[in-house]
């Protein structure tokens, strides 16, 4: 199966790319800067330089574990296994020119801004395409960064990974698999946020090596599941990030310490499995 990789140039998504290699052909890596083709309003521009200020000194325990991760992920995959196209943007021209000419039987999305609508025709014309979303849909959608709002909103049971199709949505697609990341609560930050990842590259290998193989996958509506919160960037200010930071320190150990907290789990989510698709 041939597979054309969408993504960014992060130490992570190389070692997803690695990953992906071990178990399909890799025939080309888009890599996006993922630069606005408009320019965002300028409340929001606003907003946004608070939440980044924010986050470099009351929330720098959260960057720090994100740029630790990364590091982690550099002195493993230092490079891309083939060479990547640079864009600009997901949705340039160069990202048409490489479906068209590759032809992919799987285009993989991974870290990108939202991919557009001629993006997803041209990848439906010879194969299909996928998304990873790294939190729980449709519980928990959006971004920065899913797993620091699971940590500011104190659901530390909905720390996980979600693969669907992509569709025009953000995170909204119908869902292959949806997995929480194992955890213990014995996590450093750092090794929280590793471990999230670890896990999300290797349920996206998982689902990719099933479709490869041409076993059944699933594609569950999300609105069959439940109703979620959605999350934007511009809403990831100094209250939520204090609160992921100091219900890290104060309750997530805590957390995984009360055994009848997986049986909530069970009761009150519905995740997709891939295994019984």
């Amino acid at each position: 199966m041939r597979v054309l990789l969408l993504t960014n140039g992060q130490a992570n998504q190389k070692a997803l790319a690695s990953r992906i290699q071990k178990v399909a052909t890799l025939s080309g890596i888009i890599v996006s800067n993922n630069i606005p083709k408009r320019r965002p309003a300028f409340w929001k521009t606003l907003r946004l330089r608070a939440n980044a200020l924010a986050s470099r000194s009351v929330g720098r325990p959260l960057l720090n574990a994100w740029l630790g991760m990364l590091d982690y992920y550099q002195s493993a995959y230092p490079d891309f296994p083939i060479g990547p196209i640079q864009v600009s943007n997901v949705n340039d021209d160069a990202t048409m020119n490489a479906i068209d000419c590759e032809k992919p039987d799987l285009v993989v999305v991974s870290g990108t801004n939202l991919v557009g609508k001629r993006v997803i025709e041209a990848s439906m014309r010879s194969g299909r395409i996928i998304n990873l979303h790294t939190g729980i849909s449709p519980y928990v959608r959006g971004g920065p960064n899913c797993t620091n709002w699971c940590l500011s909103k104190g659901w530390f049971d909905l720390i996980g990974n979600t693969i669907m199709w992509l569709d025009l949505g953000i995170d909204t697609g119908n869902i292959i698999a949806t997995e929480q990341t194992p955890l213990d609560g014995s996590e450093t930050l750092e090794l929280l946020h590793t471990k999230v990842m670890d896990h999300a590259h290797s349920l996206y290998v998982r689902v990719i090596e099933r479709i490869g193989e041409g076993s059944p996958v699933r594609s569950v509506r999300q609105s069959n599941i439940g109703v979620g919160t959605h999350f934007n960037s511009v809403d990831w200010s100094l209250p939520d990030i204090r609160r992921a930071v100091n219900n890290f320190q104060s309750d997530y150990s805590k957390f995984f310490n009360d055994q009848t907290n997986k049986l909530n789990h069970e009761i009150r989510y519905t995740l997709v499995p891939l295994e019984h698709a």
